[in-house]
């Protein structure tokens, strides 16, 4: 005869969860939020008759700046307010571009038009002071799809080509000359350039310490290996020696980070003395190095690529050198190195026919006595505008 199935007691309750953790606990991972506070202050511009004032804007700023889906809100003032017939408000934003390959393109991301008073409508004389708001969009459309909305930039480029995306307000009041002729109107405009500003982040920090050789036993998560294809002779065959770049695995990072990478050639004995022109002998002295690390953008204009270094990385070399190992181990050789972002204002987007990325960029210029082919490879990461919320370098 089969056992009875044990007598099972009710479980017992959860236990109660709290924000803070109690004198037994503790908190082992965290991602704190990003916390702004609410701007107060005020912008203000006056041309001819006209006075703007923008709100939630920082003290005594240069010009005005908003955040994605931000509220541009404000109060327009208008002196000898009595004699005005309209008061028309645009809010536009223009991404143009100038290449020798495409020419000049320009396009509109926003554009948007509002009347907000007219002399004979419901609201009489016009006022002196109309409050006025409209608000960023997230996005724009360009041939049926949708694009993120592209921040502000004035990107300078060689050859006089360019690549600006402005925004701003336009208010236009038209009203008699002078009293005694109310027929023979003027147009008087005041015009405010926006700022634009997309806020991002990388999702997680990047490793703080920037050593791979320390840190690849213990956190192999946090680093991507890339291989760099390699090739020699006329025929491109595959060459005996092998380039990998190691970058944090993260590969998104603020745009006043520095990102660590670690450069390893290996190979046959006799390739790596061929490619550094070392002696015969191995004296200890400095080889060439045919190798360099640089921050790469390029920028994309209507399928045609811009490409411009802006940073060199360091490289420091890591011992042993080839001539302390013993033959019976394939050689190799290493580098570290950090790339310092710098100057940088413009983050990662795409918006479309138009497009900003940065990539990390590796060039391999082997001696003209070198059976090895030039190489290139470029890994592309993305720059945000904030850093990590504790990241290894703190953001504003």
């Amino acid at each position: 005869m089969a056992g009875l199935p044990p007598i099972y007691s009710p479980s017992t309750l959860c236990p109660i969860y709290s924000e803070t953790p109690g004198s037994t606990e503790r908190i082992l991972q965290h991602t704190p939020l990003p916390h702004h506070s609410r701007l107060t202050g005020k912008f203000i511009r006056t041309e001819h008759i006209i006075t703007v004032v923008l709100d939630g804007q920082k003290e005594n700023c240069r010009w005005p700046s908003f955040g994605r889906g931000a509220l541009l809100s404000g109060t327009l003032l208008l002196d000898s307010h009595e004699t005005v017939t309209t008061v028309s408000i645009k809010f536009q934003g223009i991404l143009e571009s100038l290449s020798l390959t495409t020419g000049y393109s320009r396009s509109k991301v926003v554009d948007q038009l509002s009347s907000v008073y007219i002399k004979g409508g419901s609201q009489g004389r016009c006022p002196s002071a109309i409050p006025f708001s409209h608000r960023f969009p997230s996005t724009f459309k360009h041939n049926g799809s949708n694009y993120p909305l592209p921040p502000s930039c004035d990107i300078t480029l060689p050859e006089g080509s360019f690549l600006k995306c402005t925004y701003s307000l336009t208010v236009t009041v038209t009203a008699p000359v002078h009293r005694s002729i109310p027929f023979f109107s003027k147009d008087r405009s005041l015009v405010i350039e926006l700022e634009y500003r997309q806020r991002t982040r990388p999702s997680r920090p990047r490793i703080s310490e920037p050593s791979l050789l320390s840190t690849i036993k213990t956190c192999p998560e946090e680093w991507l290996q890339l291989p760099v294809a390699l090739t020699a002779g006329p025929d491109s065959r595959a060459s005996d020696v092998y380039c990998d770049l190691f970058v944090p695995s993260v590969g998104v990072f603020g745009i006043t980070e520095t990102v660590p990478f670690h450069l390893q050639l290996s190979g046959s004995f006799g390739s790596l003395r061929e490619l550094f022109l070392l002696r015969s002998n191995l004296e200890r002295s400095t080889p060439s190095q045919p190798i360099r690390v640089y921050l790469l953008r390029q920028i994309v204009v209507a399928a045609a690529k811009i490409n411009t270094i802006l940073g060199e990385g360091s490289l420091k070399s890591i011992p042993p050198a080839i001539y302390d190992l013993p033959s019976k181990f394939e050689p190799a050789l290493n580098w570290e190195g950090e790339i310092q972002l710098q100057d940088l204002t413009t983050p990662t987007f795409d918006a479309g026919t138009f497009s900003v990325m940065y990539l990390i960029a590796v060039e391999l210029s082997p001696p003209e006595t070198s059976t090895m082919n030039r190489a290139h490879y470029g890994y592309p990461i993305k720059l945000t505008t904030d850093t990590w919320v504790g990241s290894a370098e703190q953001g504003d």
